[in-house]
């Protein structure tokens, strides 16, 4: 029943994070290098208003660029090289003055009412980032298009937040206090993040990396037992890897009715910590958003038709995780539930290989199938291919492609350039 209820839950709020349209520009059109965000949310209205700083460079020259920017509405254009800017539905066309470099540096100004990449809780001074990070910051939303983040935000002192990188500051202004966090490793947008609220808090030492847990709702004792845990999975992370967590803190958040992984932190859905209290072994969300700070995250499917790469891995790995901590019968109670998710599609007619010919618009289905056929096939190679040479495999993939964007052909030359085995007929039969 336990079982059938984390299912459930990976269902209502896994999915909805990835119902994002196939991205607007061709991996070679735009690499944006740096951004630098200044945001001010305004609670009473469920506004925001800010600024971006962007810097990027173009394959060729060229004389306009196009950002993703949801509903916000741009009010103001900086920039030597950026002559004007047109919006249209949820794209906005910056018009420039072409370099011989191909480095472009402006500045967009805007403000909005987010209806789906922020979520404002019942008109209090808490919200947090959810998916949508074009509906907050003007970016470029492709998977493959990473970037580092500045980000300054300004919000009442009686509050906290947390976000994407490092804090590197915090400055009282008035009645409001800005905290400047400071992401120097690349990342992709819709990695970015940020929650702020009146916090219970608690922080433990893991080999030099703050762990640092949250929520409103649960006491400092119950946030312990929560997130107990948590050093174990990174450690473990760690291990299968030989990759250590990228940055100086991990933040994990209990708020809301949703989650994700960020870039340095993770949110969870608020009630999910009851689950925990009365079962400190149903911790799949957790960990699966953990293991994201390395598939996903730093290993991140080039585009959304290799989405498994990102869902699958980080889905399996929550089940490795539990056979290491728990024992194999957990594990394996996992896996059959994934398979018999995907038997069930399978019966229904609605089967499709694990690269999608197009991520757009996709079927409550597809999404199973991309997460939990995703970490059935990875059981079922780990079979194929037997212990030594898998885990062998995962370590090399990842250490290969860390940091960067890859696609299913990626991994499946990595684990044959591991294995010294022909992986043809699996992936034709399970994959493509």
């Amino acid at each position: 029943m336990k079982l059938k209820k984390l299912l459930l839950l990976l269902s209502l709020s896994y999915f909805c994070s990835f119902t994002i349209e196939a991205q607007s520009l061709k991996s070679s059109e735009l690499d944006v290098l740096e951004y630098h965000v200044n945001l001010e949310p305004f609670f009473s209205k469920n506004t925001i208003e800010g600024s971006v700083s962007i810097k990027f460079k173009t394959a060729a020259q060229t004389e306009k660029v196009v950002f993703d920017s949801g509903e916000l509405i741009v009010t103001k254009l900086e920039g030597k090289q950026a002559k004007k800017f047109t919006q249209k539905g949820q794209k906005t066309t910056i018009s420039l003055v072409p370099n011989e470099n191909n480095i472009y540096e402006l500045k967009l100004y805007y403000k909005g009412s987010p209806k789906k990449g922020l979520v404002f809780i019942n008109n209090s001074q808490k919200l947090y980032t959810a998916y949508f990070t074009s509906d907050w910051m003007i970016c470029n939303m492709a998977p493959n298009d990473r970037a580092t983040l500045k980000l300054d935000l300004l919000v009442p002192k009686e509050v906290l937040s947390v976000a994407s990188g490092n804090l590197k500051s915090t400055t009282q202004i008035g009645d409001k206090v800005r905290y400047s966090w400071s992401q120097d490793y690349e990342t992709p947008a819709y990695t970015y993040g940020f929650a702020i609220g009146n916090f219970n808090t608690l922080e433990k030492d893991h080999n030099g990396i703050v762990l640092k847990y949250f929520s409103e709702e649960y006491t400092k004792k119950e946030l312990h037992q929560i997130f107990q845990y948590t050093e174990n999975m990174m450690m473990f992370f760690k291990e299968k890897t030989g990759i250590p967590f990228p940055q100086e803190a991990y933040s994990q958040i209990l708020i809301g009715n949703q989650y994700q992984e960020m870039s340095g932190f993770a949110v969870l859905k608020e009630l999910y910590g009851n689950l925990v209290l009365k079962d400190s072994t149903e911790t799949n969300l957790i960990s699966h958003e953990l293991a994201h700070q390395w598939w996903g995250n730093m290993v991140t499917c080039k585009n959304w038709n290799h989405l498994w790469l990102n869902e699958g891995f980080a889905t399996f790995m929550s089940a490795a995780y539990n056979e290491y901590k728990f024992g194999a019968e957990k594990y394996q109670a996992n896996i059959n539930s994934y398979k018999r998710v995907y038997e069930r599609i399978k019966s229904k007619g609605r089967d499709k290989p694990l690269v999608f010919k197009r991520w757009s618009n996709p079927s409550g289905d597809d999404r199973n199938l991309v997460y939990f056929k995703g970490a059935y096939v990875l059981h079922l190679l780990r079979q194929e291919l037997g212990e030594e040479a898998f885990w062998g495999g995962i370590k090399y993939y990842t250490q290969t492609y860390y940091g960067k964007s890859v696609t299913t052909k990626d991994f499946q030359l990595a684990m044959e350039k591991s294995s010294k085995k022909s992986l043809d007929y699996f992936f034709k039969k399970w994959v493509y």
